[in-house]
């Protein structure tokens, strides 16, 4: 595998983090959770069609949907920066995930979202530059 299923385990298990972390942030209604269940529904079909045709495309897709996060998370820094948003103290999930100090708040936490999105952004287009990227192979 190349050390793929490594790297992308890995993957999933960030995000998984970053999913608990702007959660319990965010404190999402009932609705809102079902309408994300909804359409994660319909994402993970098309993508997984998407993977059985051309897994260096759908890699490619997720490394350009990355570099939207990266460009989100730098607008809500911005934000919290210019105090449209609270600067609240970070999640003790988030302390303790990323190793931020006993006193972090919001802006270390998306600080070290940044850092994560930017890694998984590399990593999916080293992925899709891969020339045994194939489902196939």
């Amino acid at each position: 595998d190349n050390g793929w299923i490594q790297a992308l385990l890995d993957e999933a298990e960030n995000e998984r983090i970053h999913l608990l972390v702007y959660s319990y942030i965010a404190k999402p209604t009932m609705l809102e959770r079902v309408l994300i269940m909804i359409v994660q529904f319909f994402f993970y079909n098309v993508y997984f069609v998407l993977y059985l045709i051309s897994a260096r495309t759908a890699h490619r897709v997720v490394g350009y949907f990355e570099e939207e996060a990266i460009h989100s998370y730098e607008t809500y820094l911005r934000l919290i920066d210019e105090g449209k948003h609270e600067n609240i103290k970070a999640p003790a999930l988030a302390i303790s995930y990323w190793n931020l100090s006993d006193d972090a708040r919001l802006r270390d936490v998306v600080e070290a979202t940044i850092k994560d999105e930017i890694l998984h952004r590399d990593v999916n287009h080293r992925f899709a530059d891969d020339k045994q990227a194939t489902f196939w192979s």
